[in-house]
C-alpha cells in the first residue's frame, strides 16, 4: 500500500522581501507562526508523483487533504487515488489519517476495508514537528536544519531546503524541499528525498481556510480491519 507522507504538508506562508537569506528565514518563520494562529482548519487538492528505484515508471496519484487543528495536535486526512498515466483513470482509493491528538497514524484501503495503524507516542517520532500541517514552522527547527535554497523566478516560488538532524528522521528522509507561491503565500510544492533514494513530489492547490471540515473524515469505519505496525527502532 502506498503512503502519502503526512509530513508534508501544507504550511501557510506570508513572506516579505528581505536583503539576505538569514533575515528572510527569520521573517518567514515569524510570519508562518503568526499565520498559524489564525488557522482552525484547511482543505486543499494535491497531485503527487512517487519515483521508486524498483519501478520503471513513477506512481502517479491525486486527492485531497483536510486538516483540523486541536489543542492536543492536528487531525489530518489524506484521501488519494492512483492515476493511470495513459488513460487518467483512477484506482486504489485509500485514506491516511494522522491523528496528532491521539498520536496515531492510520492508513487503509476504502475498497478492501483493510489497513494498518501505528502508535506515534511521545518519544517515538517527532509528530508535532514532522507531521504538523497548517501549524507552527518553528517546531521543525528541532529536527531539521533549514536554509533558503531558491528565490521567486518565472514559474517558481520561494524554496526552503530542510535537512533532518534528528537520528529518527534520518532513517526515513535525506532531504525535504518546500516551494512557496510568491503571490498566494501557500506551499505549492513539496519534494522529499527518502533515505532509500526514492522520491516523492506533491503539488498543492485550491486551498480553503477555516471553511469547516467533515468530522467523519477522521473516523475509521467500523468494518475496516487494521493491523498494527510498530515503528522501526521502537
Amino acid at each position: 500500500m502506498k503512503r502519502t507522507p503526512a509530513i508534508l504538508l501544507s504550511l501557510l506562508l506570508s513572506v516579505p522581501a528581505a536583503s539576505d537569506d538569514a533575515s528572510d528565514l527569520d521573517e518567514i518563520f515569524r510570519k508562518v507562526d503568526a499565520k498559524a494562529e489564525t488557522v482552525k482548519d484547511l482543505k486543499a487538492e494535491f497531485r503527487q508523483e512517487k519515483k521508486m528505484k524498483v519501478l520503471k515508471r513513477p506512481i502517479l496519484g491525486k486527492g485531497s487533504v483536510t486538516v483540523k487543528k486541536t489543542e492536543k495536535g492536528p487531525r489530518i486526512c489524506w484521501e488519494s487515488w492512483e492515476v493511470d498515466p495513459d488513460t487518467g483513470e483512477t484506482s486504489a482509493p485509500q485514506r491516511m489519517l494522522v491523528l496528532g491528538d491521539e498520536a496515531r497514524l492510520v492508513t487503509f484501503s476504502t475498497e478492501e476495508k483493510t489497513g494498518e495503524f501505528t502508535d506515534l507516542g511521545k518519544g517515538k517520532f517527532e509528530v508535532q514537528e514532522f507531521l504538523t500541517i497548517g501549524g507552527s514552522l518553528s517546531g521543525m527547527k528541532k529536527s531539521f536544519a533549514v536554509e533558503l535554497s531558491g528565490r521567486p523566478a518565472e514559474g517558481k516560488g520561494w524554496e526552503l531546503k530542510m535537512t533532518p538532524t534528528s537520528d529518527r528522521l534520518k532513517r526515513f528522509i535525506k532531504e525535504l524541499r518546500m516551494e512557496i507561491d510568491p503571490k498566494e503565500w501557500v506551499v505549492s510544492r513539496i519534494f522529499v528525498l527518502e533515505a532509500t533514494g526514492d522520491t516523492m513530489e506533491i503539488r498543492l492547490s485550491k486551498f480553503e481556510l477555516n471553511a469547516g471540515v467533515k468530522e467523519e473524515l477522521f473516523q475509521v469505519p467500523a468494518d475496516v480491519k487494521l493491523e498494527e505496525v510498530k515503528l522501526e527502532g521502537k
